[in-house]
């Protein structure tokens, strides 16, 4: 329940109320003209609440402890929203603007730079409530509340069961993330340094390939011819199918998968730049054409062949 609310139920109990840096509010008894109890409201008659200013007021104990019961609060928590909501009036009064308490009347700061009040034409006051918590309240299923003493004044807190699991919560989940990241990392930088490795080796087997001498038979030196192929008497030749031609990290990478998989492929170069990744055939030179078509077909790339 709001604060305003409380202090026009304690004036109605107890006749009198003290603000602090505020001044005392009075509440006259009335027999001839008694308060009329509209639907759990009250209705207090016209000029029944008398003002004294007093910028020096001290807090109403009375005041804090009434307003710790309604709110099931700690008196200090207590005294300290009561302190909030005057700072709050005191500072509208400050710029000359009207500090209005529900159910009482309207705070001023008039010309003298004193405080006054006028009371409310329709000053209703809701009734005090006998039960320690207003009507409708329900206790939150995660929130029991030990029983309650005043001997001591002070209101003992609640315990909340679900804020007990909140911080180990956040602690293993910050240890789980910090674990899944280090792991990320390890396999990441791991992997780096295989294949580190791995083109280095690769490297160290790559030569340019140079020009074979041109063999010419003794018999045939007077013909000019521009064969660098040598037969066999029996029509068998060793020759390349480039299953690939491609930049350097597409050949070293694909050298390297190609070898896992158990393919005997090779890697040759020129300039440093351009690779050609093939694979040795011996055999018949009538077969060259069926064998670059096989080749094509399963590694999915057009190949061509070269003779050494």
């Amino acid at each position: 329940m709001k604060i305003t609310y409380l202090l026009g139920q304690y004036l109605l109990q107890h006749k009198k109320m003290r603000l602090q840096g505020i001044g005392e509010f009075v509440l006259d008894d009335f027999y001839e003209n008694p308060f009329e109890n509209e639907k759990g409201k009250i209705r207090l008659p016209e000029n029944s609440i008398q003002f004294v200013p007093d910028r020096k007021a001290g807090e109403d104990e009375g005041l804090i402890s009434f307003i710790a019961e309604k709110t099931a609060k700690i008196r200090s928590l207590a005294s300290s929203d009561l302190e909030d909501f005057l700072t709050g009036g005191k500072q509208l009064l400050n710029i000359s603007k009207q500090f209005y308490i529900d159910g009482l009347g309207t705070l001023i700061l008039n010309d003298n730079g004193n405080y006054s009040f006028r009371q409310s034409n329709e000053a209703i006051v809701m009734a005090a409530s006998q039960e320690p918590h207003p009507a409708g309240y329900t206790e939150k299923k995660d929130e029991k509340q030990e029983s309650i003493s005043f001997k001591d004044t002070y209101l003992k807190p609640g315990h909340h069961t679900g804020n007990m699991f909140r911080k180990p919560l956040i602690i293993f989940a910050l240890i789980l993330g910090l674990a899944i990241i280090g792991g990320v990392v390890y396999y990441f930088f791991h992997e780096w340094q295989g294949n580190k490795s791995t083109n280095h080796n690769v490297m160290e087997d790559i030569r340019p390939v140079m020009p074979d001498p041109v063999t010419v038979p003794t018999d045939t030196l007077s013909t000019r011819t521009d064969s660098t192929t040598a037969l066999t008497p029996a029509g068998i030749a060793s020759y390349k199918v480039i299953i690939e031609t491609t930049g350097r990290q597409r050949a070293l990478s694909r050298y390297d998968t190609l070898r896992k998989w158990g393919h005997q492929v090779q890697l040759s170069t020129k300039d440093s730049q351009t690779f050609n990744l093939y694979t040795t055939i011996t055999g018949p030179l009538s077969d060259t054409a069926r064998s670059r078509d096989s080749i094509s077909r399963f590694f999915g790339r057009k190949a061509r062949i070269e003779l050494k």
